[in-house]
């Protein structure tokens, strides 16, 4: 039996069937399908806390023609189950008025606050030795407009940090990571490694575009958050004077070999050692947030499901008898 709080209340990742829930969502996919008795709409949707499959089997005007990608309905419907996951059968969509919502109800945001994440950036950042690389992150810094993007972004689409805040969470992440393998390697540069754990993603301010859901723009489709950020650093770079030509191009080896293999979009393959601390550093940030936000959905115990990006299942363990929801 459906739990007799105020459903309405409750979020994606706490339904279970027979929920019956009146709230608001992102429209995160809209698929017009055919069946005997004419034609259905299937809806993912999509709040802070996850998303879920929707079905609306007789869809008025608004939801065949109207209703796109990217908006924000109020709906009524009930959870069901299909294939073994939970599934909202909607009786009643419309599009939400916007002061009916907030976007924290619809999208999910970073852990820790703009002010925690910019302490940490601003932090790494006076560790910088190199006067001409100090200059160089000072510069991005003092323009207000991109330390506001770069705090909002989110680092990924779906897949890892993927949510406000994302980015400067990872980009963090990956700097402190990096510092902490320097200490295991004394010929490390660790100011190459800050810069790059800080700047590795910093074109995906203009990547994504932050609405309802999160989706590309037609500059990260058509030019990578790569390229972009190459193009900003060797930009940012003219405006010091004299600032040491073979120190950029080293700088902008540790953002464009990030991603490690050509294969995976990067221009140029790591070839300086420190450009292989960032990519392991990278990929070991990337992979675990992926992870913890899988274990999340699963309450941190048992199997997960099918992780197609990584071609596994994931195993967390199991639940700790001694532990009750008390405790």
């Amino acid at each position: 039996m459906a739990d007799q709080k105020n459903l309405s209340d409750k979020k994606i990742a706490d339904y279970v069937v027979g929920d019956m829930i009146t709230s608001y969502f992102s429209i995160r996919k809209k698929t017009i399908r055919e069946y005997a008795k004419g034609k259905f709409v299937s809806l993912e949707l999509g709040d802070y806390s996850g998303r879920i499959n929707g079905v609306v089997w007789e869809p008025d005007q608004f939801t065949l023609a109207e209703l796109e990608e990217g908006m924000v309905v109020k709906l009524r419907g009930q959870i069901g189950e299909y294939n073994n996951k939970t599934q909202m059968t909607i009786n009643r969509i419309r599009l939400a008025l916007d002061d009916e919502y907030t976007i924290e109800d619809i999208l999910p945001f970073s852990k820790q606050s703009n002010d925690e994440r910019k302490a940490r950036i601003l932090a790494l950042t006076e560790k910088i030795e190199n006067s001409y690389i100090k200059n160089l992150v000072e510069l991005f810094w003092a323009d207000e407009e991109i330390m506001r993007k770069f705090l909002e972004a989110p680092a990924g689409k779906l897949w890892h940090h993927s949510y406000v805040g994302g980015l400067s969470e990872h980009s963090a992440n990956v700097a402190e990571l990096a510092l902490r393998v320097s200490h295991g390697y004394d010929y490390l540069d660790r100011d190459y490694l800050i810069f790059g754990g800080l700047f590795h993603d910093i074109g995906k301010i203009e990547t994504y575009i932050t609405k309802a859901t999160i989706d590309y723009t037609d500059e990260g489709r058509l030019v990578g958050h790569i390229c972009l950020a190459d193009v900003w650093i060797c930009e940012k770079a003219k405006q010091i004077e004299n600032f040491p030509e073979k120190l950029l191009m080293k700088l902008r080896h540790m953002v464009l070999s990030h991603q490690g293999e050509l294969a995976y979009a990067t221009p140029v393959v790591p070839q300086m050692p420190e450009a292989f601390v960032l990519y392991y550093c990278d990929e070991i940030d990337s992979k675990m947030g992926a992870i913890d936000r899988i274990r999340e959905r699963h309450d941190g115990v048992g199997w997960s499901d099918y992780v197609n990006l990584i071609g596994r299942y994931l195993y967390f363990g199991e639940a700790d008898p001694t532990k009750t929801d008390d405790s």
